[in-house]
């Protein structure tokens, strides 16, 4: 299984490269799911046709989503109350889930909603050759991509300080009562298989060999900028950016080979400005796509 991301500034086209890759390696008789977990979803309308989270096949070997992420917000929620009811049982006579309502509009909740919808995206479709992601807008896409490595960070800084507690709480144990138990801590327990958990995401998203990203951009100054910020936080991250897809390209501005300079290590690839508008399976099939290094 191969995961693609597509990404890039808003308006630039990635949802219909998105679509276009998708529908053109459905054709070439591989097993295809397209995810667009853009909270402002764009496939149904370059697909003509209603989706959700349910996946629908839109030609042979292809079928398509649109994940909704308020869904996803509140099973994050729903799922972190649980496991804090399990881990901090002498904590219950704080009625804990009076702070739910309030860590709901918290910062970073959608970036976890996104990263879990993607996890379970990867974990239920295993079965497909490719799975393409059209991602959200660029700050949103950039945190959750980031997000697996983050987590580890203070998790492991997290579990170290947890363990000088443990260590200092066994002594004072020992001293008290002689031959005393040490028991599992359902905390450290937590923590270190939240870090597994993050490693095997980060291990994924790294891979080389499974997972790129592609960068739609168009012709002009701002998409540029944008274009340049992601490749260059999305390289630290240590994922490899794979093509930059210069969308609607009418001969005019920097040439390719001009631009090939921002982005060494990429291929660039460039789609033609089409006539009228990219959509609806006949078009999105019939529409000359470059094959890129996938």
């Amino acid at each position: 299984m191969k995961i693609l991301f597509f990404t890039g500034k808003g308006g630039v086209g990635k949802s219909t490269n998105s679509a276009l890759r998708a529908v053109h390696l459905a054709s070439g008789g591989h097993r295809v799911l397209l995810n667009s977990i853009d909270p402002a979803h764009n496939l149904h309308d370059i697909f003509k046709m209603p989706l959700s989270e349910k996946p629908k096949e839109i030609a042979p070997g292809l079928q398509v989503i649109e994940t909704d992420l308020n869904v996803w917000v509140k099973k994050y929620l729903k799922d972190m109350e649980q496991e804090f009811k399990n881990v901090y049982r002498y904590m219950e006579a704080f009625n804990l889930h009076k702070y739910f309502k309030i860590l709901k509009y918290s910062p970073g909740i959608e970036e976890y909603a996104v990263l879990l919808a993607m996890e379970n995206t990867l974990q239920r479709y295993q079965d497909k050759d490719y799975i393409i992601f059209d991602t959200p807008p660029t700050a949103l896409t950039l945190k959750f991509l980031a997000l697996p490595k983050v987590s580890l960070l203070w998790l492991k800084e997290l579990a170290s300080f947890r363990e000088q507690i443990l260590k200092k709480k066994d002594i004072v144990a020992k001293i008290h009562r002689k031959n005393a138990e040490v028991c599992a801590d359902p905390v450290l327990e937590r923590i270190e298989h939240l870090i597994q958990r993050y490693e095997r995401i980060s291990d994924l998203l790294t891979d080389e060999k499974k997972t790129s990203v592609h960068i739609v951009l168009n012709n002009d100054s701002l998409s540029l900028a944008e274009s340049e910020d992601i490749f260059r936080e999305v390289t630290n991250l240590g994922i490899k950016v794979t093509t930059v897809i210069l969308n609607k390209f009418n001969g005019s501005g920097d040439s390719p080979k001009d631009l090939e300079k921002h982005f060494k290590g990429t291929e660039l690839l460039t789609l033609p400005a089409g006539e009228g508008e990219c959509t609806g399976l006949e078009t999105l099939t019939s529409f000359p796509l470059p094959a890129p290094p996938v």
